[in-house]
């Protein structure tokens, strides 16, 4: 064990976590590839789109806190092998691949722990992507991407890469894809005030309505279902200071949405209870935050955890018992 993790910290350039090292350690055939310093085969590869598919799952239950670490390990092991060892092209098409999702990952998290837009970990990612021949790849960078551009105010940034991630994938992609980037489009455009953003979520709803389980779909759109447009059509409500319809829509989502996804049940749940906060519904308001709270005890994310800090600010000369309640928990819970 000692001389397999000498070998495998020398590949990541010392970043290798122990969950990492464990993970491939549990497959004796990919770790002796990988540390025998021989040609890197099927094993090896296979072992390393596993970890990052685990990744993206353990992201959807416990956000971003928890994966940050993790896939930078990965991404930096991946990145030795592609650079340090040799392979057959279709490995390396495979490994370009799971680097690309991986850097995309990282950047994800990075916006979800410390609300930064990771340029140069999305630019890694799409250059992974292109190296992989994978254009579908690559529009998944630009969808994640420009939700981190939204999130930093870069809302003309956003709408340009969410239009070109769909212009690489029109007609080439599976149904749920396409719905994917255009619902991401319709984000970006609610942000800017923009009316064709109710179009792009139409449209996402039907070309989810045409998916089918034969499509053949990359597995890392599994995530992207009807609950995903309700939550954007309300979070673009919200945007667009309809608190009334948005409050509506936001009660929509959580009963489509996958439990083991807990943290955007978390935020859609936050965000449910600003909108009732801006109808003046202080008591529903207060019982969404309640239930928002209950899941973000749970997860590490900065995304959930700021708009709970930005109601309990709101509430603060309320002086009603469920108001004083939940700014007392929040206060409890969020400085955990």
């Amino acid at each position: 064990m000692d001389s397999t993790r000498r070998e495998l910290v020398l590949i990541a350039g010392g970043t290798l976590t122990a969950t990492l090292l464990a993970w491939l350690t549990a497959d004796p055939a990919a770790a002796g590839q990988l540390t025998t310093g021989h040609r890197v085969g099927e094993a090896a590869v296979a072992r390393m789109e596993e970890r990052a598919a685990a990744l993206r799952r353990a992201d959807d239950a416990d956000g971003g806190g928890i994966v940050l670490a993790e896939t930078s390990s990965a991404l930096a092991l991946v990145t030795g092998i592609i650079r340090d060892r040799s392979y057959s092209d279709h490995h390396g098409v495979r490994l370009h691949a799971a680097a690309s999702d991986l850097a995309r990952q990282r950047a994800a998290a990075m916006l979800d722990v410390h609300g930064q837009c990771a340029d140069n970990t999305f630019d890694t990612a799409l250059r992974a992507a292109r190296a992989a021949g994978d254009d579908a790849l690559g529009a998944n960078t630009l969808n994640f991407w420009t939700v981190s551009a939204y999130n930093t105010g870069r809302l003309r940034d956003a709408e340009a890469m969410a239009s070109a991630g769909l212009a690489a994938v029109r007609d080439r992609a599976t149904p749920r894809v396409e719905a994917m980037l255009t619902s991401r489009r319709g984000r970006a455009r609610a942000q800017l005030g923009d009316a064709r953003c109710w179009a792009d979520f139409d449209r996402a709803g039907q070309l989810l309505a045409e998916a089918t389980d034969q499509d053949g779909d990359p597995d890392w759109v599994y995530w992207f279902d009807e609950a995903e447009v309700l939550g954007a059509r309300a979070s673009s409500h919200r945007d667009l200071a309809q608190p009334g319809p948005a409050a509506n829509v936001f009660a929509q989502p959580q009963a489509l949405i996958d439990p083991r996804h807990a943290r955007d049940t978390a935020l859609y749940t936050a965000r449910q209870a600003d909108a009732l906060l801006d109808l003046g519904d202080v008591e529903r308001a207060c019982a969404s935050a309640h239930r928002a709270l209950d899941l973000t005890e749970m997860i590490s994310s900065h995304r959930s955890t700021g708009p709970l800090r930005d109601l309990s600010t709101r509430l603060a000369h309320e002086t009603a018992p469920a108001a004083r309640d939940l700014r007392e928990r929040a206060r409890a819970v969020l400085a955990a």
